[in-house]
């Protein structure tokens, strides 16, 4: 388990950051997105438009989200995990695990993101 529990507001203020920067993925606006990446993931990639290249190049499908369907907020190695669907423009089903980050100040942020190909494809 996790040593940070997380209740009914916490599991929708994760849904609301990983809404939120899928939307700024797809309006092309680096500073929000870049906005909800954890500090290590900022300090890795230290502007917006670096992490949003980087997005672009690696994560297609969280890049150009068509659908999102969010499935289960799991406590894996001491962090929360959110499972997302995703079906990027060629309706391939995605399903991305969002890794999240509680701040000092309680608010939520992404820590990181693997995506797993699934062999569905939605017509």
């Amino acid at each position: 388990k996790s040593d940070v529990a997380v209740n009914a507001a916490d599991r929708k203020a994760i849904e609301k950051v990983i809404r939120d920067q899928l939307d700024a993925f797809g309006r092309d606006d680096a500073r929000r997105a870049f906005a909800h990446a954890s500090p290590d993931i900022q300090r890795t990639f230290r502007t917006p438009g670096n992490f949003m290249r980087m997005v672009h190049d690696n994560y297609e499908p969280v890049y150009r989200a068509g659908s999102v369907r969010f499935l289960r907020l799991d406590s894996v190695d001491q962090q929360w995990v959110q499972t997302v669907q995703l079906v990027d423009e060629a309706g391939r089903v995605w399903r991305a695990l969002f890794t999240m980050k509680r701040q000092p100040d309680k608010t939520w942020k992404v820590g990181g993101c693997e995506l797993v190909p699934t062999s569905a494809i939605t017509t």
